[in-house]
């Protein structure tokens, strides 16, 4: 993921205030939904009336208020790298309908469903889907919405919220009282990195763009360093973790960060046109094993008690969603081309 520039309505969104649930509504049985039949770039992407999904006795029936956009639905709907086709589909996608972070009001339970009831506020990542008026997902995607937080902003935050928390805390080891620093802290993951590192009691410096520089201050980040006019790998020394969102510097570079002991998590890297950024993290790996400094990359997973955390994090305002752009789902195509720019600040929020 590259350091991400504002889009031209960017808002840091406020979580203050009771948002009424939207009123439930008799289920139909079309809808609209963007649909791909193939891969490609955002043109692939198309407006349909499409059958409402029915939930099977271990899902749940959703109708979507927000979703948002993650680098994860750019490589599913672009089957780029490569070996995305192993997981989506090889020769077209396995699920036509893209969307994994969904905020939305829960219309029907399956019967073996204990966690929710028709009317419950719900988010979470339900993998594919989000990008219709109703999806299906199971229950441990999902969590409760606080009351006092908008569909927009909870839409924002499973994915990246999630990643941002499980390479801090379990991949990187993050205790209170330690030294972070967060490189490409502007994006949709650095923006939650940046405050969950905070909540979890951290010293963190902060790498970004000039544009960029208040609003990473704004979140909680102690020490903002704007990458255009000083390079944080001359300057910076002693950290406990660097959490790279760009990876795009070699170890023997980025590592000099690090304290003795100090670990280099990344979600990235220079892209492989088979691999993506696997191969690189992989030669990454090997390097980091001949000294005290170490290198972890991860692939975040959902879990109902980590959406939870979330949720609290959320309430408490320990977490605000940075939200860089609004778009209705007629014009998804054009929020995924700006998206494969790299240079969107915080999340890109859909509305439904």
């Amino acid at each position: 993921m590259s350091t991400q520039e504002a889009g031209p309505d960017a808002t840091l969104m406020d979580t203050s205030g009771e948002v009424p649930t939207p009123p439930t509504e008799a289920v139909p049985k079309m809808m609209k939904a963007i649909v791909q039949d193939r891969y490609g770039l955002p043109d692939v992407l198309e407006l349909r009336d499409v059958e409402v999904p029915v939930p099977t006795e271990d899902q749940l029936l959703i109708r979507v208020v927000a979703a948002s956009l993650n680098i994860y639905d750019w490589h599913m709907i672009t089957a780029t790298p490569y070996l995305v086709r192993a997981v989506a589909g090889f020769a077209k996608p396995k699920n036509p309908i893209p969307g994994a972070d969904v905020a939305g009001v829960v219309e029907k339970v399956g019967a073996n469903i204990t966690r929710f009831k028709v009317g419950d506020e719900v988010f979470g990542d339900i993998g594919f889907g989000a990008f219709a008026r109703y999806a299906v997902a199971r229950e441990k995607s999902l969590t409760h919405k606080p009351a006092g937080v908008t569909f927009e902003q909870a839409a924002s935050v499973a994915l990246a919220g999630i990643t941002a928390l499980q390479g801090l805390r379990d991949v990187g080891g993050l205790e209170a009282g330690q030294k972070v620093l967060v490189n490409g802290a502007s994006g949709g993951v650095g923006t939650f990195a940046v405050q969950i590192a905070k909540a979890l009691g951290a010293e963190v410096t902060a790498v970004c763009s000039t544009t960029k520089v208040d609003m990473v201050r704004s979140i909680g980040a102690d020490k903002v360093i704007d990458y255009t006019k000083n390079d944080y790998v001359e300057s910076e020394r002693g950290f406990d973790l660097l959490f790279d969102n760009v990876g795009d510097r070699p170890w023997s570079v980025t590592s000099r960060v690090l304290s003795p002991g100090g670990i280099n998590v990344t979600i990235t890297g220079r892209k492989h046109a088979v691999m993506g950024p696997m191969r690189e993290q992989l030669f990454r790996k090997v390097a980091a094993g001949f000294g005290k400094k170490r290198f972890a990359f991860f692939t975040a997973h959902v879990k109902p008690e980590d959406l939870k955390v979330l949720a609290d994090f959320l309430e408490t305002g320990a977490i605000v969603p940075v939200i860089g752009a609004t778009y209705d789902l007629e014009h998804l195509p054009d929020a995924l081309r700006y998206l494969g720019e790299g240079h969107a600040l915080g999340k890109l929020v859909i509305t439904v």
